[in-house]
């Protein structure tokens, strides 16, 4: 470790006198080179004695050279006398740094530690004594390559110019990269920024622009507004050229949305859709967006899907951008949610914090949750409800392996904070937030969560404090102020109250419930056995694979399961809070079937003995609309889940499917094709063409009927128009004759016209995937994606291209992608994912990402959601002991910064040996089941 500057004799002395006297936390040294002095502090954590109050941030990015100057002020407030100050700082050049006192400035000398991206600041002789201080640094760097710190970017104009940007994106552990500062979310402080930009940029940041002063060189100095207290990771600014238009809510915030010049026209809809639910919002959590202004700006090059950064939320162009005549109801739906999940954190998250990353799902569980609440009541036409229990399966897959982790749960370095960014903290927490509404009913969660934010704001938090809000909703004086009133709501009677539908007791321990939920890994399998009027209920951890000593540690867990259900003779909804490993519940009478975990509101799966599944699958043949759509998503979901333990045998969850000839609804058809076809992904990795070919031709015949009466139109409510796009493709990819002639001659038509015939959106992407299946059509798509300005049809192209079977383009498309000129790299780990889907890819994607891997990891960070997205997402259809083999010597080869410890690399692994396991288990069960199907036929 070198010092930043060199200072001698002096220096070394001093470090030795810092070794003795150090007072306080900082007594630890570390050697990490035995040439070099000892770094004064030896935690990746900062010590919490010396805390940031205000920073001053002066910033000037050279968008010709690519680099940028900053100069920053930080008033820190010393709670016990030291003798060095820690920070953080990373891959800076710090070329001054002074104590600014009262009679005189001092000079400060550095030390770094590059390992733990801190920096020490100190002088001979000197300390820190106690009280407030002010530091002063000045800094150079290089913008960044990747995608965080304060990064560059780049667009071209629709007459082929070339235009740089510069934008930032911190969270988690990256304003260190961007300036000098103290980067735990903890350290909330007031920041005042001023940007020095050229005249033909402009520069935004979180609050307004107080004014622009003219310097002598001919650049301009924008000054902003001080900000709110608040972390490092929710500071950003941008100099660019984009173009605005602006809206004021109805609460008097000033909204725009910023976006490349060209792409203007695409940003009404986000403008009145941040209105609409920043609106909303201000309503429902009774506490007034404390900024006057918020800023949405969609950026070219943008890795994350947006950030919620305080008055300038960022996003990607495809996550922003509308285009009413090229975007589908699907992008519709997904711009309106990214939008309101990032609106949801300017108050939890912003305005509340969570104390450290371990608890992030206070973050993003709750914003993700958010989305389903805000959007339900602002946009009820894009039917958001029937996507919520998807996000439940998909965080169940990660959550039933032995490599998962509780929701909270301890991380110290970068790696492991961004490893934090994944399907448990968001879709996970969403979940059991939702449950944790049903159960507490959604009036008594609204004002428990208005209490936490209120008794919480511009502070940090712990799981605990939220528990003590929703526990205490009666007796909390957190919601006296404000436009909210609790209507009577507490002083109903007791058999009124929220507690009294789950058992009569005088209250509810939210926490002692909770903490089973997010301080241990996993859910629970709850098996249910009817006789006569008594329902037996058993409970233990379900979890995928084979037996571990890891497996074995966690197999006694106990969750408090929120149960409800409904029976064959009430559709009315019952509870019972399970909080045993076994307990009894009593029916009024006698019942031919019982459906547990209505509408999927318990985050739990269920398995029906002794008869139960028999009874369920006979009432969906019969008539299954008895069930609402989700009851029916869930049932297909639990019984193959069972499956996979040997609970349930396959050819049962195949006869329950046989149910889906008479479906109609978006939940359980996508759930069927989730469960599904997977079957015959594993078959294509292990060259079992025959019974692949026989598993297809039972799904198309299985879904004829709805496939049949597609239109190819824009017609319908959302969730038809989704279901239409998704039937229509699975049915051109299997070369269904009459989707083939229509999406061929639709092509056709449309390449004849340069591209200029209007195509329904919501079936651009299946005409467009036809068309890739030639070098001609695959070219001629190449072309129109090199020229379009809507990011909603530069992605359906994009992925139509990645499912073409012609395996020389999907090696130029990997290729191009990671050198970033034709398509951005941003986009390659979806689309190293894509092509890995593709029968004719998944190889070529395999070998990508061995190849490249240190370029990947450069680029996109350890332990980021994208190369975890990547190292599963690649190899998790992978069905053979060579492949698991092969994979296996890869990442163990791997050395640890490169991310031979990474959990996703665990995941990865671990879904490969359950494919292995389930194959060798079921291949002959299906092969039998499908030829009594081909005879029954």
């Amino acid at each position: 470790m070198l010092f930043s500057q060199s200072c001698g004799l002096n220096c070394l002395i001093f470090a030795i006198l810092l070794c003795v006297f150090l007072t306080g936390n900082h007594g630890m040294t570390v050697n990490t080179d035995t040439n070099v002095l000892p770094f004064p502090w030896d935690k990746m954590r900062l010590p919490e004695t010396v805390k940031p109050q205000h920073y001053e941030l002066l910033i000037h990015p050279n968008l010709t050279s690519l680099t940028y100057t900053g100069v920053v002020q930080i008033l820190i407030e010393v709670e016990q006398d030291t003798r060095a100050i820690i920070l953080h700082s990373k891959n800076l050049q710090i070329s001054k740094a002074q104590l600014l006192e009262s009679r005189h400035h001092r000079d400060l000398q550095t030390s770094e530690f590059e390992a733990n991206e801190q920096i020490a600041l100190f002088a001979d002789g000197f300390t820190f004594e106690k009280g407030n201080h002010l530091v002063y640094l000045e800094f150079y760097a290089n913008l960044s390559d990747s995608f965080h710190g304060f990064y560059k970017g780049r667009y071209t104009t629709n007459s082929g110019e070339v235009r740089m940007l510069a934008s930032t994106q911190f969270e988690a552990t990256h304003a260190r990269a961007a300036f000098p500062c103290f980067d735990e979310p903890a350290f909330k402080a007031n920041f005042t920024i001023r940007v020095h930009r050229e005249p033909r940029h402009i520069s935004i940041s979180n609050m307004p622009k107080l004014r622009t002063v003219e310097l002598a060189d001919g650049l301009l100095e924008d000054r902003f507004d001080t900000t709110v207290k608040m972390s490092t990771y929710l500071v950003a600014f941008i100099v660019c050229d984009f173009h605005s238009i602006s809206k004021k809510s109805q609460h008097g915030v000033e909204i725009s949305v910023y976006t490349v010049p060209e792409k203007i026209s695409q940003a009404e809809y986000a403008l009145n859709t941040a209105v609409t639910l920043l609106d909303f919002y201000d309503d429902y959590f009774d506490i007034p967006y404390p900024l006057p202004k918020h800023d949405l700006a969609a950026i070219p090059d943008f890795q994350s899907g947006a950030m919620e950064n305080w008055g300038l939320s960022t996003y990607r162009e495809s996550g922003l951008l509308f285009d009413p005549e090229k975007s589908s109801s699907s992008d519709k739906l997904g711009i309106t949610k990214v939008i309101a999940h990032e609106l949801a954190h300017q108050w939890f998250g912003n305005l509340v914090t969570m104390q450290w990353w371990n608890d992030l799902w206070l973050n993003e569980g709750f914003a993700k949750f958010m989305e389903y609440v805000s959007v339900n009541i602002t946009h009820p036409e894009l039917q958001v409800d029937d996507y919520f229990l998807e996000k439940c399966f998909t965080a169940m897959s990660v959550d039933s392996l032995v490599s998962s982790h509780p929701i909270s749960t301890p991380v110290e370095n970068p790696a492991e904070i961004s490893e934090m960014f994944d399907d448990v903290s968001y879709r996970k927490g969403a979940c059991i937030l939702n449950m944790l509404r049903d159960f507490l009913t959604p009036e008594a969660f609204k004002y428990g969560i208005i209490d936490y934010l209120k008794r919480h704001s511009y502070q940090n938090t712990v799981n605990a404090h939220l528990w003590e809000s929703l526990t205490n909703i009666c007796t909390s004086d957190g919601l006296d102020s404000g436009r909210l009133k609790l209507d009577g709501f507490c002083s109903r009677s007791r058999a009124e109250s929220p507690a009294s539908k789950w058992f009569m007791e005088d209250s509810v321990d939210v926490r002692a419930i909770m903490d089973t939920w997010t301080l241990q890994e996993g859910f629970p399998l709850v098996t249910v056995e009817v006789k006569g009027q008594e329902v037996i209920l058993k409970q233990e951890r379900y979890l995928k694979g084979e037996k571990s000593s890891k497996s074995s540690s966690t197999s006694s867990f106990l969750w408090q399961v929120p149960l409800t259900y409904i029976t064959s003779h009430s559709s009315a909804v019952q509870r019972f809070l399970l909080k045993s490993e076994k307990d009894v519940l009593y029916l009024s009478e006698k019942v031919e079937w019982i459906k547990f975990n209505v509408d999927l509101r318990g985050y739990y799966i269920v398995h029906y003995e002794s008869g139960g599944w028999d009874a369920l699958i006979t009432q969906l043949q019969q008539n299954h609309t008895v069930f609402s759509s989700n009851d029916r998503a869930s049932l297909i979901h639990d019984i193959f889940q069972l499956v996979s333990i040997e609970k349930v045998p396959l050819d049962k969850a195949l006869n329950l499917s046989l149910y889906l000839s008479k479906e109609s609804e978006i939940m359980p058809v996508t759930q069927g094709f989730n469960e599904l076809v997977p079957l015959y992904k594993l078959m294509e990795k292990r060259n079992m063409e025959e019974l692949e070919n026989q598993m297809k031709g039972h799904l198309v015949k299985l879904f004829k009927t709805l496939i049949d009466r597609q239109h190819w139109s824009d017609d319908g409510s959302v969730s038809e128009r989704m279901l239409r796009n998704y039937l229509l493709l699975f049915a051109c990819v299997r070369r269904y004759p009459s989707c083939v002639v229509n999406a061929s001659e639709r092509f056709q038509k449309w390449k004849e016209s340069d591209g200029k015939l209007w195509l329904p959106a919501d079936v651009s992407l299946v005409v467009y995937t036809e068309g890739a299946r030639t070098d001609e059509g695959w070219d001629f798509l190449l072309e129109k994606y090199k020229r379009s300005a809507s990011p909603s049809e530069k992605w359906m192209i994009k992925a139509a291209l990645a499912y073409t079977p012609l395996t020389h383009k999907l090696q130029w498309l990997l290729e191009r992608s990671l050198e970033g000129e034709i398509m951005k790299t941003q986009d390659l780990p979806s689309l190293v994912v894509t092509v890995s889907k593709n029968p004719k890819g998944f190889k070529l994607a395999w070998e990508f990402m061995k190849t490249n891997w240190g370029k990947l990891v450069k680029k996109f960070d350890l332990g980021s959601s994208a190369i975890s997205r990547m190292a599963v997402g690649v190899t998790d259809q992978y069905s053979t002991r060579e492949m698991l083999d092969e994979v296996q010597a890869f990442f163990s080869s791997l050395a640890e910064d490169q991310g031979s410890g990474l959990r996703s690399i665990q995941q990865a692994l671990e879904k490969i040996q359950q494919n292995i396991l389930w194959m060798d288990r079921n291949v002959p069960l299906l092969k039998a089941w499908l030829d009594m199907q081909s005879v029954q036929d």
